[in-house]
């Protein structure tokens, strides 16, 4: 296979690519430079360049390409070449090697600036926890952590944040080095351009507060590693044991093996307040130097533990038997006769509720569903009222983002149409000119709803239906920055759908896939919004949307979060 990387090239990974100089859709170069094919996408999620891998002769490197609508930005343009001079003066073994930096020109005459690097053989620490089945030890996190901390140093020195650290980004060499890649966004470029049209960088769970907000420090990186650490202390992802309900990671419990002053540094790491996180990585290192001497105690104690329980013993009543001959049988009613008496009671029943309209029959039969009003590609579904428990109302109302757009599957930022993959940065465009803040009608809040299908375990599609729900938020927060009703944002985790039948490339309902966010306005003092807003979706559905399909869904599990 041969990639085309000319941005408006209608079919990049054209079948007939691999044995031609040149583009079999576009006509632009397929060999870069004459040195490098592209093989294939690796990522798009990286808020400034995409990273593809690409082979020169037989050896794989990494390829970064800087967006195309910051070509023309020359202080970006700059600021990129200048990311490979620095990092190719970084001489450190924790950091891919630069093997070029130059320009590509595509057909239509557009300039595309690229920066090759090294590509690291190893398993990344994600895939080697998977492999493992168990967490990292103590004396292992250690190590890792000093690393990690010297690399960072290095990076930092040279005015560079990752924005981006996480398990999946820091790759064991057989030696035990760990190498940090998607390594180097200059601060300069990230306080400029954080902001801007493009999906900002963003690993949901490991991700800083401010950096989801598009305000970044090396701070956010500090954070980021702490987040890594819980996973690789505990095996778990930190969205797993994140309680949105009290705004709390409940972390701990699963790091029994690591004593409490590796604990305490790792919260430091993570610390809600940017402030007080370490200053520098020389910090983190100097608590790592007095972690390890001698008089801090690192091993936990091992506590004896009986081999058998005590138990109490009590005297047991004794209970006199009762010979079956004294128990009283019943008479046996005739079955036809029992059958006719419930068929006539029945009868009975209906005739009254009818007639009475009372309310308990009337729960038995399905609740009618709102139909879609059709506003260009967007399924609309007008305000409607929720009341929560104490009967105070809100209203909300629903609309499906472009029902021909569907999540991709297994992904959490890219969008689907004839085959065809689009970023959120293109549905944007596509919903402004559709007239989504109008149609909408001035809500005072947005609810971003994130949803997954069956098509992988419970856990993963949880967090990725949460995930989705922050790229949405992200989405609607540059939709609706401008209109003055709206003051409040939330996110609202469904889960996965889990409807009997449901297949992971078919839908079984019309939204199972689609992007849905939720208008609120018009709330009572006082209202408890999240059980009004349940209150409308399971007694106000709309199409064949149904809350128990999700694993979210149940009165005990649903809740909205405010980001």
């Amino acid at each position: 296979m041969s990639l085309c990387i000319n941005p408006a090239c209608p079919k990049p990974n054209h079948s007939h690519n691999e044995n031609n100089r040149f583009c079999q859709s576009c006509g632009s170069p397929l060999e870069l430079v004459g040195r490098y094919r592209v093989m294939r996408l690796l990522s798009d999620t990286n808020g400034f360049s995409q990273v593809y891998e690409v082979y020169e002769q037989e050896t794989t490197k990494i390829l970064k390409v800087l967006r195309a609508n910051l070509t023309n930005d020359t202080q970006a343009v700059e600021l990129f070449r200048q990311e490979s001079v620095v990092l190719g003066q970084i001489n450190h073994i924790g950091i891919p090697r630069v093997d070029a930096y130059f320009q590509h020109q595509t057909r239509n005459g557009l300039i595309l600036y690229c920066i090759v690097e090294e590509k690291i053989d190893g398993l990344n620490l994600e895939k080697l926890l998977e492999k493992q089945q168990k967490p990292t030890s103590q004396a292992q996190a250690i190590n890792w952590l000093k690393q990690l901390a010297e690399i960072l140093d290095l990076v930092h020195s040279q005015q560079y944040l990752h924005l981006n650290i996480k398990p999946s980004n820091i790759i064991i060499r057989p030696d035990g080095q760990l190498v940090l890649i998607d390594c180097g966004t200059a601060k300069e470029i990230a306080r400029n351009y954080l902001n801007r049209s493009t999906t900002p960088t963003m690993s949901s769970g490991y991700s800083a507060p401010e950096q989801i907000q598009g305000k970044v420090t090396r701070q956010s990186d500090f954070f980021a590693l702490g987040r890594t650490f819980v996973f690789l202390l505990t095996g778990k992802h930190p969205l797993d044991m994140y309680d949105a309900h009290h705004n709390l990671l409940n972390w701990r419990n699963y790091a029994n093996q690591i004593a409490p002053p590796i604990l305490n540094l790792i919260d430091w790491l993570m610390n809600s307040d940017l402030t007080k996180r370490p200053v520098n990585a020389k910090e983190i290192l100097q608590r790592l130097n007095e972690i390890a001497q001698p008089k801090t105690i690192l091993e936990t104690k091992n506590i004896n533990i009986p081999k058998k329980p005590q138990t109490l013993e009590f005297p047991q009543p004794k209970i006199p038997s009762q010979p079956l001959s004294s128990v009283k049988q019943t008479t046996k009613i005739p079955l036809m006769a029992l059958f006719v008496a419930l068929l006539v009671s029945l009868g009975l029943l209906s005739v009254v509720a009818f007639m009475a309209g009372y309310p308990k029959f009337t729960a038995l039969l399905p609740l009618p569903t709102q139909s879609p009003e059709r506003k260009g590609k967007i399924d609309y579904f007008p305000y409607e009222a929720g009341r929560d428990s104490q009967g105070r109302i809100a209203e909300f109302n629903i609309a499906v983002l472009s029902i021909e757009y569907k999540w991709l599957a297994e992904s959490n930022f890219q969008i689907t149409n004839n085959n065809q993959i689009i970023s959120l940065d293109v549905l944007k465009l596509m919903l402004e000119q559709e007239g989504i803040q109008e149609i909408m009608q001035e809500p005072n809040e947005i609810i971003s709803v994130g949803i997954a299908s069956c098509n992988s375990r419970l856990q993963t599609a949880q967090r990725r239906a949460f995930e989705r729900s922050q790229n949405i938020q992200i989405l609607a927060k540059k939709l609706f920055q401008n209109i003055p009703s709206v003051k409040v944002y939330r996110l609202l985790n469904l889960g996965q759908f889990q409807r009997s039948g449901c297949q992971p490339n078919q839908d079984v309902t019309r939204y199972q896939s689609s992007v849905i966010i939720i208008g609120v306005k018009n709330k009572s003092p006082g209202v408890i919004l999240d059980e009004a807003l349940r209150d409308r979706l399971e007694n106000k559905p709309f199409a064949d949307f149904k809350l128990e399909d999700y694993s979210l869904g149940s009165v005990d599990k649903f809740r909205t979060i405010i980001k």
